[in-house]
Parts: C-alpha cells; structure tokens; sequence
C-alpha cells in the first residue's frame, strides 16, 4: 500500500492494464480504488478476448443478446461499453478529486482503423457517445493515419489515449497534435481545461525485439579482434525510450506555446508507460516500473506487476531523470552496430497492429461460435472438412484476413477483382446486393399491400415471365414453399418451347392470371415473346384492360418501362439499377413473386440481414459466407472445380439458383468452377480429385443415407461442406451466404464476378439465325455426321474426327464422343424441349451411367434456361466440357405477334446458336435432332447407348 501512495506523491498515477466484468461484479476494481489508490484502467482487444473467452461471466449477457439477433460484433460492443461504462462509474470519484485529470477508462477503436483516419474519426465518436461517461477516453493508435484523427477528436472535445507509440520521434509527433487540438479550440473560443489526453509508449516490446537483434552481434572477445560489448546494451532500449521521450515532453509542456495554453486552463498529455510486465525472467521484474518514475506520468500495470510492486518495490522519485546520458547515447551506439531504432519502432509498431487484430479476430470468432452454440438448431450453421486442402484454405483464411477482403467487400470496393478502368467502374455499378436485406426490408410493407391488392381482386395464378436470374428464384420458392391458401398459384415460364408455353396456358384462367414480366435490362427478347404472346390472348378474350394483367419488374429508363406504360401495366416496379440479374433475389425481382405466393418476405429479409450482419467484420474463418468462398476459390484453384451439391429434398430447387450464380459468375477468362447439380451420390472409387461436395440440408428432412455416404467421402479425402439450413424461411440467408460466397471465390480465382461476357454470343448467333430464317423460310445447317433411323447427330470443328469412322448405331456414337474425356472433364446434357417427368427421368438415367462409366461429372440443364445459367460457363470456363445439345420438332407453331417468326421457330434458332456458339470457341459439342416424337426417340437413344456399354463390359470381362 505504501507504495502505491508513494507513487502518487512522487507524481506518478498508477493504471490497472486489465478489465473484466469479474473484477467490477466482485467488488475488486473498487477495492483497488478505495485502498489501492488505483488511478485509471486500460483495455485492448487482447484484455477483452481473455476476459470474455477464459470465464463465464459474460454468458448471461451474450445468451440475452444473440436473442435479440445481435450480431457477434454487436455484441462484442454491448459487452465491452457495458464494462467500460460501469468501470468509469467506479473511477468517477478519481475523476472528481483530481479536477477531471485522472480516472479514466480507455475504450480502444478497432485494431483494423489503425491506418484509416475517417473510419478511426467515426469510430473514436460513436464509442465515446455510446459509453456516455466524462471519464472515458478513446484509444487511437499514433500511426502517421492515426495523428490527423487524434487531433480532431481532441479537438472535438474527445479524451484520447494514444496508444502504441514506440519512437520518441512518433511521440513528439503527437504532442504536438494535442496543442495544436488546444490551440484551434482557443482560436474558437472553446474551453479547453476538460481536454484530458495521455501518449502511450510500451516500454518491453522495445526491449524484446531490440535484445534479439543486439544478440545477432555478441561474438566471444577471444574470437573478435575489436573489443566490442553489445552485450552491455541489452535490456536498455526500453527504458532509455522512456527517458528520452520524457525530457521532450518536458520541453514540450515548458514551451511559450504551451505556457499560453496552460493559462487558459489547459491539461499537460501525460507520458504513459504501457507494456510495463517484465518479459525476460534474467532482468529485474519491476524495471519498467522502478526506472520510469517521474511527475505528470502514469503507468498502466498488469495484475501480476501490481503484485510485485505492492511486494517487493524500490521506489525512488524522479528516477526517470537517472542515467540521462547513458540512455541518450544508447541509439548512437546501436546504430553502430547496425540497428536502425527507427527501422526496429516501425517494425513493432506494425507487429503491435497486427497482435489487437489476431486478438480482436480471435474474439470475434469466439463469440461467433458462442452465438451458434447458443442457437442450435434455430439458426444455419456451416461444417468444413477440408480433406487434404486444410493447410492451404487454412492460410487462406488468414490471408484473406490480412488483406482485408472482407472489410473492402462491404466498402463496396470494386478494385478486390480487376483493377482495369472500366472493368472498376462496372463493377462498382453491381454491389448493391450487399445492402439489399436492408433497402427491401424498408419495403416490404408496401409489397405486401401490393399482394393484398391483387389477392382481392379476385385472381388466382401468377405467371413469372423471365429468364435466369429473373425466374430461378422464383421456381426455388415455387417449389420450396409452395402457395399459402388464399395467395396466387406462382407458375414461372423460361422455356421457349411452345409445348412449354402452351402447358402453362392450360394450367391458368388467363382473366385471373397477374404476368410478371421481369428484365432487368428490359429488352430480354424471350421474355417480351412471352408478354406479347399472354397479351395477346388476354385481348382476344377480354374487352376491357389487358395491361392490368401485367406487371413489370426492370430498372429504370428501360424498353420494358416505355412497353409498360405503352400498353397500360397495373404497375411497374423499378429494381435499383447497381445489381446484376443473379444478385437480384432479395430484390423485387425474387420478392414480388414471393408475396403473391403468400410468403413471409419480412421473414426471409430478416434471415438474409442476420446473414449479412454475420458475414461483415467477421474473421474469414467463421464468416459464414467468406469462409465459403474462400474453401470455393481455393478448392478451384487445387482443381477441384467440381461443386457438387448434395440438397435434402425440400430444399431441391434451391440448387437451379445457385448452379447459376456459381456457373455465371466464376465461368470466365478460361477458368471457373462447375456446379453439379442432381447427380446422386456414389462410392469414393467413382469419383476423381475434382470434387468438392456441399450437402445443404433441412434438419426435418430424411438426411441419413446422404451422411453416410458424404462420411465415406470424407474420409477418402474429398472435401465437404454441410449447411444446415433452419428452415426453409432461412433460404434467405442462404441466398445471401452463396452471393457472398461467389464474390469472394471470384476474388481468389481471379475473374470478375459480376459480368457475363459470353451470353451475347448466343444471343448474336441466334438473332443472326432468325434473319436468315425470315429470308430463307428455314435454316441453314450441314449434313449431319451420322443419321440412324429417325436420329441425327451433328458435330462441330473439334468433333470432325468422329465422322471418319463407321457406326453401327446412334448409341455407338455418343460413346465415342464421350470417350474423348479427360481426366477432371465434364459432360453436359443440354435438352432442347420440355421437361417431362418421363423425360427427367430418362436423361437423369443416362447421366448417372456416364458418371459411373466414366467417373466424369455431368450436369443437366434444359434450354434455353441454361443459356442464362451455365452458358456462361460453358463458352468462358475451362476447356473442359463435353456438350450434348438435344433437340425435336415440334408439331405445334405458336405465333409471336409482331414478329414474323412464332416460339417454336425462336426455340430451334436459340439451340442452333448456342451450338454455333460453342462450335466457335473450339468446344467439343454435338447436336442430337430426335425427330417429331422426342419421347420415343429419346428412349431408343438411351437403350442403343446401353446395348454398346453392356457390350463393351462384356467385352472387357472376356
């Protein structure tokens, strides 16, 4: 006890470097004050992570707030103000006996602001408002950043520790930031005797970095002709730091300048020596306390220095004022010897950057995993097994951390995947997802007043006309959720096959059918097929007002808007223009289809912000969403492009959406990663080291045999992803993760994510296709390379090969085509024409069979809806597919009004020139031509394809 009332005679206050809410709940932190003469306390990310990580204290709080849907930084700030506020509640007396000078309690910033000056200026605010106590000070690092924010907030009124603060030079530097804060306050006639500021210098980690570099010098005198002693200048920098830095702040605090100050009331900022616990067990434990005593100073101490102190210390006054010349010299000489302090300052001011960000992600992902814990099975939780990536994603995490991908993510910087100009400024026309759980959350009263509107206005289906990401969403809620009763029945229309058209136009009493007519960019030619086709029909069977059977999604100032208001729409609803087409699903283009439907979109919005919430300032490693992208990039990259999903059957649908957004977004500059969707899982031996599988799963649903076999898998090495989704509400959050997801997989492989430069080559080829039609009446096209019965196949440059050899059979082909796969290809089956049950389950049949004959993926998606899904990848991916276009004739023509081609016209030029186009780019494809009857053609392609396999086992066992 003594001696700590010796170090307040001696002009010293001594600060406890270390808060938790044990030492304030059991009345520690008061004994401290009261019999202790403790001064102040201090805090840091590192304080905060043992206090909350090592004890139960915060369990209480943490379970209150993740009920209430905090996020884990949330409740990261709920706890630690909470604990500062009640800390400075105990301190407040201090601060009344010492004129406001002492008792305070230091609340740092982020560690990641420490070299950003606007965000650290935000922060430094919104921390001290939130604590709300006039004994609170702000921690700001006193990097070069950190001095312009140091001195505004100071300016502002704002009491500021700065802390790590290692030069003397850096010192000086922010000195002068305080008088200069003073002297613009003066200027402006503010008072400035409430100003309170104290400069942080950690005195050990001076002394550690320094030792291990003068240890790199000590050579034994016998074997060194210079008689030199770096030995002899171990242990000092630290304390020599302290000295030095103290005679400036005495010339500092002494000057003209600051006597004018001083007599308007101003405080001196008080030197403070941090990192004062000794770290080295060879030196004196209290010599970063015994050696620095000087008046107008403080030193924060950790409990154990504490300790020793009131044991065992030897206090003298003003011994920081000892050994002056020695400590003065001590950089000279160091130089000499080839240790730049300057160089040794900048690398610990960085090194001490970086620990408050280890500390701080550190924290973070406890109280992450904290929240998931304390959710269970009401909240998604996501599982990682790397395989034999996991030191590789491992780093990842880390790196990915480092650079700050995350925090630039949601800054919405477009520079994370090019850095071309133009590519910059499209991207950064197409991060608006970010905030969308946001900005539609605000709307989604007037949507649902919409739906009312329409549900009482007596009609019964809706018809969503569109094409990728303006209609996948909105099958996966068809299919997902289903119509709540008294809601409209949702039908979604994206195949041009008049077959298609026509089993939608059976299915709906066209007078109480409301048509979504969705296109972002507003001229989507099948979906203004569509339009003209319904209005149509609707003229011919209503006198009054067609148009108020429409309703349109697009952006603003679009062809669709003028063809709106043109034809009388009910109502156009206006997306925001900064989002791609498969970004959209939280926008109105997924949520006006929804609540028709009768879903709870405030729901899904609300799951898709707790996903967003979760997904910013997390650490990647349990950032739900980055975590995700990162095992997606690295994975690519590892050649493991295959992502396979595994979906539990309520949620099946959800795999059209996300085959998309993954296909779309990282098929491009020759690379990208492959979704495989519906492929039913098998043994380890049937697969190669492409794979990566995500097994997405309702805990309701029937899961067991799928984790079986996933375990199996697992164990053989593959990596495996499994989310388990809460419930089907929590698709909202889900589509946000698989965004996120994507445009952090984007960044890792290194394309940009939110164009599609290959669609239009397909929209070229067939626009070029219908010209020559509607002047030729038909169109052109070369012989085919092999005509069996009723079958035609055609191939393109890199299937020439093929037609020099003599076929028995269709199915004697086919195998040959495939058998051009290398090892990692793929094979993809695009079917030109309605998807039956029977037709499903025919080419869900021969895909499994190649995938197990071949142990090649395969992929099964039908035109033209794949055009705006995987066609991307298929044209601007890897070279590694195998295509299989198949097509019939249809009987019926439907005509398209205004145009002199009908749908069925349209559907053959859009299958001709998705061909052309992958012709074009050197792919190995072919088109089959079924003929007029596709189911019976279809099932006798199947059967030739398996006559020729069972023989060529056959052969093979012989």
């Amino acid at each position: 006890m003594d001696n700590f009332i010796n170090l307040l005679s001696y002009g010293q206050s001594y600060w406890l470097d270390n808060l938790t809410r044990k030492k304030i709940t059991n009345g520690e932190l008061h004994r401290r004050v009261v019999e202790q003469g403790l001064r102040g306390i201090t805090s840091n990310p590192s304080i905060f992570d043992k206090a909350i990580a090592d004890s139960t204290d915060y369990d209480e709080e943490i379970i209150s707030l993740v009920f209430e849907g905090k996020t884990p930084q949330q409740i990261y700030d709920a706890l630690t103000i909470k604990d500062v506020q009640d800390a400075c509640k105990i301190l407040k007396p201090v601060f009344d006996e010492s004129g406001g000078t002492d008792g305070f309690v230091s609340l740092e910033v982020s560690p990641y602001l420490a070299r950003d000056t606007q965000g650290t200026i935000k922060e430094a605010r919104r921390l001290y408002a939130a604590v709300g106590q006039p004994n609170c000070m702000i921690k700001i690092p006193g990097t070069r950043e950190g001095i312009p924010a140091i001195e505004q907030m100071l300016f502002e009124g704002i009491n500021i520790n700065i802390t790590l603060l290692f030069s003397i030079d850096r010192y000086y530097e922010v000195a002068q930031a305080y008088i200069r804060a003073l002297e613009r306050r003066v200027d402006l006639g503010k008072q400035v005797n409430h100003i309170v500021s104290v400069a942080s210098i950690f005195l050990s980690r001076i002394d550690t970095l320094t030792d291990q570099l003068i240890g790199h010098y000590i050579i034994p005198i016998a074997e060194n002709n210079k008689i030199s002693r770096p030995e002899l200048m171990l242990g000092k920098a630290g304390t020599a730091t302290a000295k030095v830095a103290y005679q400036h702040f005495k010339d500092i605090f002494s000057s003209d300048a600051w006597e004018k100050l001083q007599a308007k009331g101003a405080n001196v900022q008080k030197p403070l020596w941090a990192s004062t616990g000794n770290k080295n067990p060879l030196y004196n434990d209290l010599r970063y306390v015994e050696s620095v005593i000087g008046k107008n100073t403080v030193n924060t101490l950790p409990d154990e220095t504490i300790e020793l102190l009131a044991n065992h210390g030897n206090l003298k006054i003003d011994a920081i004022e000892d050994n002056l010349i020695d400590s003065k010299q001590l950089f000279p000489e160091l130089k000499k010897l080839g240790i730049d302090i300057d160089l040794v300052t900048r690398q610990l001011e960085n090194d001490g950057i970086q620990k408050f960000i280890d500390s701080y992600n550190k924290l973070i992902s406890n109280l992450t995993n904290k929240r998931i814990k304390i959710l269970g099975n009401q909240a998604s939780a996501q599982q990682i097994s790397c395989g034999k990536l996991e030191k590789e994603i491992t780093a990842a995490y880390a790196s990915v951390d480092e650079k700050q991908i995350g925090r630039l993510l949601f800054a919405e910087d477009p520079y994370l995947w090019k850095t071309d100009t133009e590519e910059v400024k499209e991207i950064s026309h197409r991060l608006g997802w970010l905030t969308l759980p946001d900005h539609f959350k605000e709307n989604a009263d007037n949507l649902i007043e919409f739906a009312s509107e329409i549900k009482n206005g007596g009609f019964t289906h809706a018809v969503l006309l569109g094409m990728g990401g303006s209609s996948l969403c909105s099958e996966v809620a068809r299919e997902t959720f289903g119509t709540k009763d008294g809601y409209l029945q949702l039908l979604v229309l994206d195949d041009t096959d008049p077959a298609a058209i026509l089993d939608i136009e059976n299915k709906i009493n066209i007078e109480k059918t409301l048509f979504i007519v969705a296109s972002k960019s507003g001229d989507t030619k099948e979906t203004l097929s569509f339009f003209r086709y319904f209005y149509h029909q609707l003229e011919k069977r209503t006198d009054g007002n067609s148009g108020n059977n429409f309703v349109a999604i697009t952006d603003d100032g679009t062809p669709l808007t003028k063809l709106a208001a043109q034809y009388g729409f009910r109502k156009v609803f206006i997306n925001p223009p900064d989002l791609g087409g498969r970004y959209s699903v939280l926008s109105d283009f997924g949520l006006v289809p929804m609540v028709l439907m009768g879903i709870n979109i405030r729901a899904l919005l609300s799951s898709a912000k707790q996903m967003e919430d979760s997904c910013d300032s997390t650490p990647a490693s349990t950032n739900p969403g980055i975590s995700l992208g990162v095992v997606l990039g690295i994975c690519q990259k590892h050649g493991r492009d295959k992502v396979t999903f595994v979906l539990s059957s309520s949620i099946s649908s959800f795999g059209f959406w996300v085959e998309q957004l993954l296909a779309e977004s990282t098929g491009k500059e020759g690379r990208g990663l492959i979704p495989v969707n519906g492929e039913q899982l098998a043994a380890p031996e049937e697969y190669g080291k492409d794979r990566l599988f995500v097994h997405m799963y309702l805990p309701d649903d029937n899961n067991e045999m799928d984790e079986i076999k996933l375990k199996i898998l697992e164990e053989a090495g593959h990596p495996v992803v499994r989310i388990r989704v809460a419930n089907k509400i929590a698709l909202g959050g889900e589509y946000y993760r698989w965004e996120i997801a994507a445009a952090i997989a984007g960044t890792i492989i290194g394309i940009n994510a939110f164009d599609q430069p290959n669609v239009e080559e397909s929209k070229k080829n067939t626009s070029n296709l219908l010209k020559d039609w509607s002047s030729e009446g038909s169109f052109k096209t070369s012989e085919p390379i092999l005509k069996s019965e009723n079958i035609s196949i055609y191939g393109g440059r890199m299937t020439a090969h093929l037609a020099t050899n003599n076929y028995a059979s269709a199915g004697e082909f086919i195998n040959s085509f495939v058998a051009q796969a290398k090892v990692n290809d793929y094979i993809a089956l695009s079917p030109y024409f309605l998807m039956t049950d029977y037709r499903k389950k025919v080419l869900q049949t021969w895909r499994q069979e190649i995938r197990d004959e071949l142990k090649e993926a395969t992929t099964l998606l039908n035109g033209p809806r794949y055009l705006h899904s995987t066609g991307q990848l298929h044209k601007g991916g890897p070279d590694t597919g195998l295509y299989i276009i198949l097509i019939g004739d249809e009987e019926i023509e439907l005509p398209i009004p205004g145009e002199k081609f009908g749908f069925r016209t349209l559907h053959m030029a859009q299958a001709l020139g998705d061909f052309r186009s992958l012709d074009d780019k050197g792919r190995r494809v072919i088109l089959i031509h079924l003929g007029k009857d596709i189911d019976s053609e279809l099932n006798k392609l199947h059967l030739s394809i398996r006559v020729v396999n069972k023989y060529s086992m056959q052969q093979e066992v012989l």
